[in-house]
């Protein structure tokens, strides 16, 4: 007999492993901002010019980690929305084969 649950619980694995391939990316954007900040303290430039770079480099991470949270925002929304539209379809499907089993 062929089960939805398992198409639906290998899509929803698969858009799990996508969300958490997206934070790890958030992740690693982070990471390697600290350290190039890291690297440019003990760069052998003056600290004006060592500043100006970090500034620029921390806006740079700020555009670039604020696009990859709102993206991770609207994916998780969107997950969320179908799980519920797919438990709310399931569960009233499962009460309508409770009624004809009872003969209600």
């Amino acid at each position: 007999m062929y089960d939805q649950t398992d198409e639906v619980m290998d899509r929803e694995e698969q858009t799990e492993r996508r969300l958490d391939g997206r934070a790890l990316g958030i992740g690693l954007l982070i990471g390697a901002a600290l350290g190039a900040g890291a690297a440019l303290l003990m760069a052998p430039s003056s600290g004006q010019d060592t500043r100006r770079q970090l500034r620029r480099g921390a806006r740079k991470l700020y555009a670039r980690s604020s696009e990859a949270v709102a993206d991770l925002r609207e994916d998780t929304d969107r997950l969320a929305r179908r799980l519920a539209r797919r438990g709310l379809k399931r569960s009233r499907d499962l009460a309508r084969d409770a009624r004809n089993n009872l003969g209600v």
